[in-house]
């Protein structure tokens, strides 16, 4: 067996075969360029319409500032503040409550937006060609705000409990042209369609629908276009506060290679998306200011607790007060006593120092006794304001009091956005425990340390008054009355002056945030962004082409091109032949200017560089039109006056006698013949053709039940041997190669091998078995591909190994698919095929 010669010339066609060029990618390209042009056209207008009917989304912000002046003090206070713990806490609980759902419900309640209305229009052109509206599918609903034509009211029965309210109720109305009238299209209560009188209605009827009443008037913002639907909806407070809670979002701007808040900012940026720009600006402006009057709300909740507290006890001491002024007075009415105070500053001016610190003692005493009667009537787990800076002399008892109120103003604010059972609230729970019974221990103490003191004291005051038992009895008793007014009146004019400071402390507290910036935003809408829609969709209409042709490719099984069979075979490609779409199923006649003829001129031109007269024409399936190759090729040689003899040694399909027909036919005068010893002459074998004078013809004859054995001998080589002296070229049609072996016995006697390969039939996995098995056993193997239709290939990458001109040609010998071989006569045999 002789070595493939062309073997290292294949291999660097191949090699250059794999490489792509930039030319290549543009011829690609350019064949496909009314597709790619109609494709991208086609995906701007999606994109147009796309855009139409969005509905456009708007961005507004706000800038904010938060105030850290909290009014704690305190060595904690201050270490928070250094480390910047404090303000991050407090700007995380402070945006943890801007975007709670209860301040937003009070926010769509002020401004009234759980009511919508809008107007169904057309995407372009609406009153042009307001005609089409129900001719034409695609629509979209435009909203209104602050100029809807239409007040849409939803009343509910007062008896009904708000966990049976609906959450949403949407009605769909046509206006009649009269302005007065309207017809219901659509009606849904929570989604589910409510079978309803369509009407006709007047604007101010009250319809019924269940529990609910439902009106709808005209506003006079705009005017109702005759002949329009109108849309208006419905929704819950809560619901609609969901909404747009989920819409909004907050940053906070800060130094970011900071790694603590030391040197952070308290600037937060407060960002909304909705549909209506102007509605995006009044919901964070409200936001702000609610939550800063709900803040201030908060923050005052102590000033407002001990205000209630001192009137309560101003109202008990103002009653003590006067019954004491009163027994003074009925004493002296008695007793005819005018004026004792001579006396009284002669007689105890000795004592006067001890009596005043008797006097603080006690309503020191007085005080702690207030304040602990009011945290002992405190139920556990009830955290109320403890009066603060109400004339305890003590320091460290006002601060403890001080933080605890802080921390119980802190944490009722907590309970009020969210539950008893948040974490923050439980951990709150904890320290207002320990912070009261804190207190209660320092006013136990300090009340015995009053006690003590007020004994002593009254010791001195005791040994005082026995050296005035010469005092007049009236002295000593106005004395008594008027001590006990002294006591009460201090403290009546401490409460009262607290009450005061209290009311000042109220009007002295800042807002939680400070507006920098109100809301602001660009006109454009961030959503959609036309331009960068446009852009995209047409990069897909221009890569769709492209991309659906490379996955067309890349999932073929079936040889398409020329760079098919290059890429995986390491044979040179001899030809590329067409489709025969003029004269399907005939020989090439001498003066054809057909493509397809001049394809077989091309490959009779190459046959000089194979360098071969014997040649051997095979295939691997059956079905690839190797007989019509071999047959047009012998006709087409045999045209330049070469002495030609196409050979028929398909021993199991013979096909050569369908293709020429008009040859008279003689099973004994065949291969078949000559092998099993019925003709000994091989000159007996020869036929006249009847195309051309310089082609004969050897017919297989009838097909035998032992073609590989008949082929295992070695007489069918010297028929071949016989035949080379006597002719220029032979060119022998075999059985496919790679279903059986008689090619493969055969070409032992042969110079060269064309292999034909079908484009759109043969499969690629063959490709790899003919490099495996064919191309090292075939002497010298030249590819030659058949039936290639470029009206198709044109559009495939690697269709420029062609020609250039439109061709086709496809044929089938009724050989079937696979491997398989039928004995017995060519029933079924077909034209074009092998």
């Amino acid at each position: 067996m002789e070595e493939n010669k062309n073997g290292n010339y294949s291999a660097e066609v191949q090699e250059e075969g794999r490489s792509i060029s930039l030319r290549e990618i543009f011829d690609f390209l350019w064949r496909l360029k009314w597709w790619i042009a109609g494709c991208a056209f086609a995906a701007l207008i999606l994109a147009f319409i796309y855009v139409r009917t969005r509905i456009p989304v708007y961005e507004r912000t706000a800038w904010i500032m938060l105030n850290r002046d909290d009014g704690s003090t305190g060595e904690l206070s201050l270490l928070a503040n250094v480390t910047g713990q404090r303000t991050r806490k407090k700007i995380d609980n402070e945006i943890f409550i801007l975007r709670s759902p209860s301040l937003m419900r009070k926010v769509v309640e002020d401004l009234g937006l759980n009511t919508r209305y809008y107007q169904v229009k057309l995407p372009l052109a609406d009153q042009k060609l307001s005609w089409a509206k129900n001719i034409i599918p695609i629509k979209k609903k435009v909203e209104f705000y602050k100029d809807n034509p239409l007040e849409f009211k939803v009343v509910a029965d007062s008896l009904l409990p708000d966990s049976h309210l609906p959450k949403g109720v949407m009605i769909k109305i046509k206006n009649h042209s009269d302005n007065e009238t309207y017809t219901i299209k659509d009606f849904a209560i929570d989604g589910h369609d409510v079978g309803f009188h369509r009407g006709p209605f007047h604007y101010g009827d009250t319809l019924v629908a269940g529990n609910l009443q439902i009106i709808l008037s005209k506003t006079g913002y705009s005017v109702l276009n005759p002949k329009t639907k109108y849309i208006c909806t419905w929704s819950s407070s809560f619901r609609c506060a969901e909404s747009f809670a989920r819409a909004l979002s907050s940053e906070v701007q800060g130094d970011k290679k900071s790694y603590s808040y030391l040197n952070s900012c308290d600037v937060v940026m407060v960002t909304m998306r909705d549909n209506v720009g102007a509605r995006a600006e009044d919901v964070l402006n409200t936001l702000i200011v609610r939550n800063n009057s709900e803040s201030r709300l908060y923050s005052n909740s102590a000033s407002l607790s001990t205000i209630k507290f001192i009137d309560e006890r101003l109202a008990e001491i103002s009653k003590e007060l006067g019954r004491a002024e009163q027994n003074v007075k009925d004493y002296q009415s008695r007793n005819s006593v005018i004026d004792i105070s001579s006396q009284a500053n002669l007689t105890m001016s000795s004592d006067m120092r001890y009596q005043d610190q008797l006097v603080e003692v006690q309503v020191q005493k007085r005080i702690l006794g207030m304040i602990e009667d009011q945290l002992n009537n405190m139920p556990d787990g009830v955290y109320d304001i403890i009066p603060s800076n109400i004339g305890v002399s003590d320091a460290g008892l006002n601060s403890v009091i001080v933080s605890y109120n802080s921390l119980v103003a802190e944490r009722n604010r907590m309970v009020a956005n969210s539950s008893e059972s948040n974490p923050r609230v439980v951990s709150m729970n904890s320290q207002l425990q320990d912070s009261k019974k804190g207190i209660k221990v320092t006013i136990s103490n300090l009340k015995g340390m009053y006690s003590i003191r007020e004994n002593d004291l009254s010791k001195i005051i005791r040994n005082s008054q026995s050296k005035m038992s010469s005092m007049p009895a009236q002295q000593y008793e106005i004395q008594q009355l008027s001590r006990k007014l002294e006591i009460i009146e201090p403290l009546y004019l401490m409460l009262q002056q607290k009450r005061e400071e209290a009311q000042i402390a109220m009007y002295q507290q800042s807002d939680t945030f400070r507006i920098i910036e109100p809301a602001f935003g660009a006109g454009s809408p961030v959503s959609p962004r036309a331009m960068q829609i446009y852009l995209l969709a047409l990069i897909i209409g221009c890569c769709l082409p492209p991309a659906v042709v490379w996955l067309r490719i890349n999932l073929k099984s079936k040889v398409e091109t020329r760079k098919d069979v290059e890429d995986k075979v390491s044979v040179p490609v001899l030809a590329t032949l067409p489709r025969n779409t003029v004269n399907p199923g005939e020989l090439i006649s001498r003066n054809g200017r057909d493509p397809f003829s001049e394809a077989f001129r091309m490959l009779r031109s190459n046959l000089q560089y194979v360098d071969a007269k014997v040649i051997q024409v095979t295939s691997s399936v059956p079905g690839e039109g190797k007989s019509y190759v071999s047959s047009n090729l012998a006709v087409s040689v045999s045209h330049i006056g070469k002495k030609v003899l196409l050979i028929g040694m398909d021993l199991r399909k013979p096909a050569l006698r369908l293709i020429f027909d008009k040859v008279k036919y003689d099973s004994k005068n065949s291969v078949v013949g000559y092998l099993i010893g019925n003709t000994a002459n091989p000159d007996d074998l020869v036929l006249r053709s009847g195309v051309s004078e310089n082609l004969d013809l050897v017919f297989a004859g009838p097909v035998p039940p032992n073609p590989t054995e008949l082929l295992s001998s070695s007489k069918h080589g010297e028929l071949i041997d016989y035949f080379r002296k006597k002719y220029d070229y032979i060119f022998i049609d075999s059985a496919p190669f790679l279903p059986v072996s008689d090619s493969l016995l055969v070409n032992r006697f042969v110079d060269a091998t064309i292999y034909v390969v079908r484009a759109n039939y043969t499969d690629l996995k063959l490709l790899d078995d003919i490099e495996d098995n064919v191309v090292k056993k075939a002497k010298k193997l030249n590819i030659v591909i058949n039936d290639l239709d470029l009206g198709a290939t044109k559009y495939r990458y690697g269709y420029g190994y062609g020609y250039g001109y439109g061709y086709g040609y496809g044929y089938g010998y009724g050989y079937g698919y696979g491997y398989g071989y039928g004995y017995g006569h060519n029933h079924g045999d077909g034209e074009g095929g092998e």
